[in-house]
């Protein structure tokens, strides 16, 4: 009897503890669906709520821009360009993710912060002024408003 109820508590906990780590990974993947949802949402009251994506071979510099606030717009150059997007509060995600090649993504809020892990592989406009391109490898952090 008592190497059953051993046996049970310990396929209990086994259980229990199988659920937790479900329970997780499910919650995480709905918080990152949601945020990448959440990172094509724009505040310019001109559209719907959502960034505009550019398909591949086309640039976003052929629309009409409107300026509303500070703005970030990136255009992936590679295969693949990772990129980390943040603002307007210290803690709030905008955009993290993969760009593909052609790929332009235009960011705007109150204050826009985005890191790219290797600079060359962007291009990237900050407020209307192009930005100049960094070296290969380079890590490089883009502010909106940029620094005068």
């Amino acid at each position: 009897m008592g190497l059953a109820r051993i046996a049970i508590a310990v396929l209990a906990v086994t259980l229990a503890l199988g659920l937790v780590i479900v329970g997780g990974v499910s919650l995480w993947g709905a918080l990152t669906k949601d945020a990448s949802k959440t990172a094509s949402s724009s505040p310019d009251p001109s559209s719907s709520g959502q960034a505009k994506v550019t398909p591949p071979g086309k640039h976003a510099s052929s629309e009409p821009r409107v300026q509303s606030g500070n703005e970030i717009d990136v255009e992936c150059l590679v295969a693949q360009c990772p990129i980390f997007v943040a603002g307007p509060g210290a803690t709030d995600v905008i955009y993290q993710g993969s760009l593909v090649k052609g790929e332009t993504q235009k960011f705007s809020e109150t204050r826009v912060i985005m890191k790219v892990d290797d600079a060359s592989t962007v291009n990237v406009t900050v407020n209307g002024q192009r930005q100049p391109r960094g070296r290969r490898g380079q890590e490089h952090i883009y502010k909106a408003p940029a620094k005068q």
